[in-house]
């Protein structure tokens, strides 16, 4: 019968010697039961190469999560806001803030969710002069930018509430007249630690600068 079944080599001729009168009823009985162990034999195989893969995924390590949005992505629009309070509340928890002094302007910038957040602030610059007469010194005039810089003059502090340093410097002009130039500035890391308690952010990610897009 193994010579006989080796001879019906594709499925067709099998079939054919089945159906037709080639084999008798007991060989057709014994191919059909070899029929069933290979198949037998086969599922066995199957279901231990099975096992094998459950146990290696089962050990495999997680597919990392997929990347979402992040505060750094490139800001799309830009935003100049004129209150310190709403640009507080707006940039808290920023990815990125930049600050610095230019033009006599105190200038911050945050990125948050897309969007660059900008505020800005005059510095106060003031000239007084003097004139030394009879052993007395008599203020002849004051020089300020604005008079809505009045308040940080006399507070020392910008309408944010940043503090500002104050240093100054003499010039004796021919006509007898002293011009005390009064300088305001700020401390870099001072300010720092400031924006990091105003927008509750890492002092680290805080930079002096300007963000640009």
């Amino acid at each position: 019968m193994l010579q006989y079944l080796k001879r019906r080599s594709t499925s067709s001729d099998l079939k054919d010697a089945l159906e037709g009168d080639v084999m008798g009823f007991d060989d057709k009985v014994d191919v059909i039961d070899l029929i069933i162990n290979v198949l037998r034999e086969h599922e066995k195989t199957l279901d231990a190469l099975i096992a094998q893969l459950e146990k290696v995924l089962a050990g495999a390590a997680p597919l990392p999560a997929a990347a979402g949005p992040t505060e750094a992505r490139r800001p799309t629009v830009s935003v100049l806001l004129r209150g310190w309070r709403e640009f507080r509340e707006r940039c808290a928890g920023a990815s990125l803030t930049a600050f610095d002094v230019e033009d006599k302007q105190f200038k911050v910038s945050a990125v948050k969710e897309g969007v660059l957040y900008s505020y800005q602030e005059q510095m106060p610059d003031m000239d007084i002069r003097l004139r030394e007469k009879e052993e007395k010194t008599t203020i002849e005039g004051i020089d300020l930018l604005s008079a809505g810089l009045v308040p940080t003059v006399l507070r020392g502090k910008l309408e944010c509430g940043l503090e500002v340093s104050v240093r100054g410097a003499e010039v004796k002009m021919p006509n007898g007249v002293i011009v005390y130039k009064v300088i305001y500035d700020i401390d870099p890391d001072g300010a720092k630690g400031w924006l990091a308690d105003q927008l509750r952010v890492e002092k680290k990610d805080i930079l002096q600068g300007k963000i640009q897009v």
